[in-house]
């Protein structure tokens, strides 16, 4: 049982004045040093740690003697220790801990569709897709599928598309001449999916749960939103005031503030 105690945090002659106080209350010191082998002045030494870890107790009197404490009433306060020590360490060492967002690429047309179909696929709640026209063919159909389950999903486009989607955002053409198509598709708001599917290059994409990227799709999706509703009523005005477009109030804003 020496080696029992020890795992418990006790010395070798602590474990043994313990024994020996578990069957032989009501000790002097002399006397435990008398009956286990060892000197005085390392039994006191020892009575003296059980007495402040609370595993043994001390009377005063003519002469002071030792008892231990019941090894279920010191199992019960060692656990309630260790238990109490383990949550201040998981808390503190949880706050020192760093995140890591990863950022996992995929190359090629196949591979690109089958992140884009897994994600699609996996979505439970809520998709946000922000599409080109040009990859409706692709996507589209994964998205009404999406919707058939149960799915809330918002599609954001530049043109009018003949779909099932109950959400679709037509948003303004910015498009710039040779421009590359690119798209990004929010899964339950937590996971992005963004790249690019277009012919002239290599199909790409990055796929993250990084809250930088996920704000980032997000915050598009809003203005796509607020856009399409600011057109949706004042379209009349937006477009006397800037025929050449929305982006007009970006290309003035540069030349103002150069």
């Amino acid at each position: 049982m020496i080696k029992e105690l020890m795992a418990l945090g006790l010395t070798e002659i602590e474990s043994k004045c313990y024994l020996f106080l578990n069957d032989n209350p009501n000790q002097t010191g002399y006397e435990v040093s008398k009956h286990i082998g060892v000197s005085r002045s390392n039994v006191y030494a020892s009575l003296s740690a059980l007495t402040h870890k609370g595993i043994c107790r001390v009377q005063e009197g003519k002469s002071t003697t030792y008892s231990a404490v019941p090894i279920e009433d010191v199992l019960d306060r060692l656990k309630q220790e260790f238990k109490h020590s383990a949550s201040i360490l998981k808390r503190e060492l949880q706050k020192k801990q760093k995140v890591n967002f990863g950022f996992y690429s995929s190359q090629g047309t196949d591979a690109v569709m089958a992140i884009i179909k897994t994600n699609i696929s996996k979505a439970q709640s809520q998709i946000i897709a922000d599409l080109w026209p040009e990859d409706l063919a692709m996507i589209l159909p994964l998205l009404e599928e999406a919707q058939d389950r149960g799915v809330t999903v918002y599609l954001s486009t530049f043109e009018s598309v003949s779909t099932t989607l109950k959400n679709l955002i037509v948003d303004e053409d910015t498009r710039k001449e040779g421009e590359h198509s690119n798209f990004s598709i929010l899964c339950d708001g937590q996971k992005v999916v963004v790249g690019s599917l277009d012919h002239r290059l290599q199909a790409s994409a990055i796929e993250t749960h990084h809250p930088a990227i996920v704000q980032l799709v997000q915050s598009a999706f809003d203005h796509d939103v607020i856009m399409a509703q600011l057109m949706h009523k004042h379209r009349d005005v937006l477009e006397s005031d800037y025929p050449d477009g929305l982006q007009e109030l970006v290309t003035q804003y540069l030349q103002k503030n150069r």
